[in-house]
């Protein structure tokens, strides 16, 4: 059985590349390996960034020797752990790597930011795959190659122009799909459900899987395109209330209706029945 990781890091080397590390914070073998490295040989990702309090505890990338270091070993040994991923670079300089990562950390608009999780192995494989190839060096920057973990497989990608690129507007690799979108935004609801109208969800329980319930409204939500979330609170909390109430909203749109003008006029309809008493 092929080594692929091991031939990787020859063939990187082989052709007078760096080896790197992109390793995920929580991992055992992140403290290890920082501490045989001169400053130059490591560098915290979150470091001067607004994410610089989570510095000394986040993802790091290390430069690499040679393969054969125990540590190193250990996490090729267990991939399916989601450490993160292995890189080449054309220098020793982890300057260039760190600030393309940095400038691709926080996005979208300030007060409302989120982390993208470049350091995930399922992050890099679901981006690569999903990205048209005009876009890898946008994503990938300097770096060369890329080996990592999916799906209880080796990969290997390479970069066609590796190099220093701004962030493209818009952004490109945010339009990924995530698999799990669908079991996170169930779970939310559930925990929304549970905090602010946990009389009317232990009632439904009474009678109904709540679980259950929520696929079926969340499954009318996709057939009529109400995607924003003040469409989907609106619609699963008076449903909710339906099921354990006498109260009947008409849902259904009518012919021909868009599905913003669906929506304001249920809205509209509800607002009425309340004011009705």
């Amino acid at each position: 059985m092929v080594n692929l990781p091991g031939q990787w890091m020859a063939d990187q080397q082989q052709a007078g590349h760096r080896l790197c590390v992109m390793l995920e914070g929580s991992n055992a073998a992140r403290e290890p390996m920082m501490a045989v490295r001169a400053v130059a040989e490591s560098c915290t990702l979150y470091a001067h960034t607004p994410l610089a309090e989570m510095a000394p505890s986040g993802p790091v990338i290390l430069l690499l020797d040679q393969g054969a270091e125990p540590a190193l070993l250990d996490l090729l040994d267990t991939p399916e752990m989601h450490w993160g991923w292995l890189c080449s670079l054309p220098t020793a300089d982890l300057a260039g790597v760190a600030r393309h990562w940095r400038d691709r950390l926080l996005v979208g608009s300030p007060g409302s930011q989120s982390l993208y999780r470049v350091h995930d192995n399922r992050t890099l494989a679901r981006t690569l795959a999903y990205l048209p190839g005009q876009h890898w060096p946008a994503f990938l920057g300097p770096m060369i190659s890329v080996c990592y973990w999916h799906e209880k497989h080796w990969y290997i990608s390479n970069n066609p122009a590796p190099g220093e690129y701004p962030v493209p507007e818009p952004v490109p690799w945010l339009n990924v799909p995530n698999p799990n979108a669908g079991a996170i935004l169930h779970a939310n609801i559930l925990r929304y459900l549970l905090a602010e109208h946990s009389e009317a969800l232990v009632a439904l329980v009474e009678f109904q899987d709540p679980k259950v319930w929520l696929t079926q409204v969340l499954e009318q939500a996709r057939v009529w395109h109400w995607k924003r979330p003040d469409q989907l609170e609106f619609l699963v909390v008076r449903r909710l209330e339906e099921a354990t109430r006498s109260s009947v909203i008409r849902w259904q749109p009518v012919a021909g209706e868009a599905p913003a003008d669906h929506f304001e006029r249920v809205v509209q309809q509800w607002r009425l029945m309340e004011k009705e008493g």
